[in-house]
């Protein structure tokens, strides 16, 4: 019996782009200035955990993953979000993209709360990783190489977190969070597949 998958017509990662581009747009508008540092933009929307709990401002463990600090940032998040959002949300859709792509966040700041090394973080990227990191079990199960994908998942990694100023355990909670969802949806999609074939 073939199985075939119908094409998605894509959407969310539209809206993902959107957010976070109309974010950056609104911080020029407010700052006048196309770099936030040490604006208080980026005090408001990023991640900076003596500010979030200090203050209470819980909201930053969200609105941390649509905020950017300049242009470089945003154009290289972008890139690999439209990259690796397109093939997600073909296999998973939109609406579950969009919930990958907030827990991989939002798991990313989680990790950068229970470890000291940093003082907080801004940007798309953990959530970037955690999409990544669904592709790469997703497709390491299904292929029945999943070795050799969470060695390359974790390779990339490493690779990364050699760029200096990056919040290495937002990226490592982040790329967690998608290898594990990707782990389980590939291994329902093979009893699935079983069932199928025993009708």
């Amino acid at each position: 019996m073939s199985i075939t998958i119908k094409e998605r017509s894509l959407w969310a990662i539209y809206v993902l782009l959107g957010i976070n581009i109309g974010a950056f747009i609104a911080g020029i508008i407010a700052t006048r200035t196309v770099d936030f540092s040490g604006t208080d933009y980026v005090l408001f929307f990023a991640y900076f955990k003596l500010l979030t709990f200090k203050y209470g401002w819980y909201w930053q463990f969200i609105t941390s993953i649509f905020t950017h600090l300049n242009i470089l940032h945003i154009s290289l998040n972008m890139f690999f979000l439209y990259l690796l959002g397109v093939q997600a949300e073909r296999i998973i859709g939109g609406r579950k993209l969009i919930y990958l792509y907030l827990l991989s966040g939002f798991g990313g700041n989680i990790m950068t709360t229970i470890f000291p090394l940093s003082l907080g973080g801004l940007g798309a990227s953990g959530a970037i990783f955690g999409i990544f990191g669904y592709l790469t079990a997703y497709y390491g199960v299904l292929g029945g190489n999943i070795k050799n994908m969470l060695f390359y998942a974790f390779f990339i990694f490493l690779i990364n977190s050699l760029i200096p100023n990056v919040d290495i355990f937002a990226h490592l909670g982040g790329l967690l969070v998608g290898i594990l969802w990707g782990y389980n949806d590939a291994k329902k999609f093979i009893r699935g597949v079983r069932v199928i074939r025993y009708l």
